[in-house]
């Protein structure tokens, strides 16, 4: 005989199993049935989605208030809040209606072409031309530079004037002023190399940094770019002025100023200053500020072509959106008579 319940129907489907076997078998088919539930809940949810996408999504409690929808040839009924039945038919008439409106009005743009596109293509030239001047200027800083260099190497290799009357004034000399920085009084001097000093220890107070690298293509000595690991910035002082991480070396006691001398101010005698660099009072650090001087003014050609940059990008952007498919589709200037001149050019007398 069989028996009656779960026990039953396991012996009459599996009637040669011992009773552990039969309820490890129960189980596996227990298993098995939750996976056919959720292929059969996947598959509902296709339909539904296929029948959402197209027509029987609405819940609209009185059928006529459904508008028909707007696709070419399409007699469905809309989805609420839209024009159209489903997305297909919506993307299907838009480019229908580019088909039919875009040539036209590329032939319009091509007829009677913008002022506005003028003007733009006029700016881009002069941006350009802009450029290349910055760029010019650019490699006659970087030939000065190197001049530079060369009129301080001729000054280190001048023999050292040891003229005691010029000593003389330099010791003699006990007028005082007070620091600018500090208020410090001192004496004439001590007073630019005192100055130099105090400025540099408040300068390191204050840090510039930026979290990448300076990468100049064609600069020599720019940037100082000395990475901080406890802030992780990369310092953008000038390379020659940071009192922070290029420090002045000292001074030997044999060497010459060789600072190059000027008459009337600008007019250069070809002549070096040879006092000991120690005793000189007159040209004190002045191969740091002339250098400082032609890094700064290759400092700011480099900020000049950045803007250039910039605007020669928004000039194209906006070329290219006015010529663009949205800006065609959206605008239209109407030529009501086409023997008649653009008034827009016409000057004014």
């Amino acid at each position: 005989m069989v028996g009656i319940g779960c026990d039953g129907i396991v012996g009459q489907e599996f009637p040669l199993l011992d009773p552990a076997l039969q309820k490890q078998a129960v189980k596996v088919k227990k298993m098995e049935k939750p996976k056919k539930t959720v292929d059969w809940k996947k598959k509902e949810k296709q339909k539904l989605m296929k029948k959402r996408n197209h027509l029987e999504p609405m819940d609209v409690k009185d059928p006529a208030l459904l508008l028909q929808c707007l696709g070419h040839g399409c007699v469905n009924p809309s989805r609420p809040g839209s024009k159209y039945c489903s997305d297909d038919c919506g993307m299907n008439l838009a480019a229908e209606r580019i088909y039919d409106i875009l040539p036209q009005r590329l032939q319009q743009w091509n007829n009677s072409p913008s002022i506005a596109e003028e003007h733009g293509k006029k700016m881009l030239e002069d941006i350009i031309h802009a450029q290349q001047d910055v760029h010019t200027h650019l490699k006659y800083l970087e030939h000065q530079y190197h001049e530079l260099e060369a009129i301080i190497l001729r000054g280190k290799q001048q023999a050292i004037c040891k003229d005691e009357e010029s000593t003389k004034v330099m010791t003699n000399n006990v007028q005082r002023i007070f620091c600018v920085s500090c208020g410090k009084s001192i004496s004439m001097r001590a007073a630019l190399r005192h100055m130099e000093h105090c400025f540099a220890k408040y300068e390191c107070k204050s840090s510039f940094g930026s979290l990448y690298p300076a990468c100049i293509e064609g600069a020599t000595r720019l940037f100082c770019d000395y990475y901080d690991p406890t802030n992780k910035f990369y310092c953008k002082r000038l390379q020659v002025l940071c009192p922070e991480h290029s420090k002045d070396p000292k001074v030997p006691i044999d060497e010459v100023c060789g600072c190059p001398l000027v008459h009337n101010i600008f007019e250069p005698t070809g002549n070096f200053c040879r006092l000991p660099k120690r005793l000189c009072i007159h040209h004190y650090c002045w191969e740091k500020l002339r250098r400082a001087e032609v890094d700064l003014e290759r400092v700011r050609a480099l900020y000049k072509l950045e803007e250039l940059s910039e605007q020669e990008y928004k000039v194209r952007t906006a070329i290219r959106n006015r010529s663009g498919l949205l800006g065609l589709m959206l605008h239209q200037t109407i030529q009501h008579d086409p023997l008649t001149t653009d008034l827009r050019s016409r000057v004014d007398e």
